[in-house]
């Protein structure tokens, strides 16, 4: 093998290795095209360090996942060693962090069943006005009306997981902007307690359900009577 050889070898490894790192960074920014060309001329010597360091960074913090996530975890980040800590511990940040991951993954949920021809709201509704078209008995509507308030009941879980999480970001953000300020400038995060009051009040309403409505128009009168299933 040439040296011309060696230097296309060479010059292809620092190339990959370079994109590597590039994908690498969290941020596409100029830190990551640096760190990318310093890896494409001393891959042998930079590659290791660069990844290493990321490696050493994602271990540091939680993955975040969206902006509500990063926000959380760079409030958090702010009042680490200062008298605020007290108002975001990590303990605190990272059980939010849970929650808030927990109801993205049953509103995404939610999102693939209304999705579903068997939770669609509308043939739900035209399967109940067939049957009482068709003069059907109480007996057979009974169900079909329970299926139909429980689709609904499903749309306005989903409706309202939606909106929270939208509030849930929008006060994170505010709330991170509050603490870093405070650090920076070195006075009180005005209203950042009442902040993160609102941030639990809607981390708790995310971990709620809603309550069933009163009067179902399921008629258990007209339901199966229990000796009857098991007998």
């Amino acid at each position: 093998m040439t040296l011309g050889d060696l230097m296309v070898l060479y010059g292809a490894a620092g190339l990959a290795s370079a994109a590597v790192v590039y994908r690498a960074s969290p941020e596409r920014k100029r830190v990551a095209l640096s760190s990318a060309a310093l890896a494409c001329v001393l891959w042998p010597l930079w590659l290791p360090v660069a990844l290493s360091a990321r490696r050493h960074a994602a271990a540091q913090k939680p993955a975040t996942r969206d902006a509500t996530h990063a926000a959380i975890w760079e409030a958090h980040e702010a009042v680490v060693g200062s008298a605020l800590e007290p108002l975001l511990p990590r303990e605190a940040a990272l059980r939010m962090l849970q929650e808030v991951e927990r109801a993205r993954r049953r509103y995404q949920e939610l999102v693939g069943l209304l999705g579903q021809a068997a939770f669609s709201r509308p043939a739900a509704e035209q399967r109940l006005e067939q049957l009482t078209r068709d003069g059907a008995s109480a007996r057979s509507l009974g169900p079909a009306r329970l299926h139909l308030e429980n689709v609904r009941r499903l749309e306005e879980l989903c409706r309202r997981d939606e909106q929270t999480l939208a509030e849930l970001g929008e006060l994170a953000t505010t709330l991170r902007t509050q603490l870093v300020l405070a650090r920076y400038s070195g006075g009180a995060p005005t209203g950042a307690g009442d902040i993160v009051s609102e941030v639990w009040a809607r981390v708790e309403v995310l971990g709620s359900t809603l309550e069933p409505p009163l009067g179902s128009d399921f008629d258990t009168a007209h339901a199966p009577d229990q000796a009857s299933l098991v007998g």
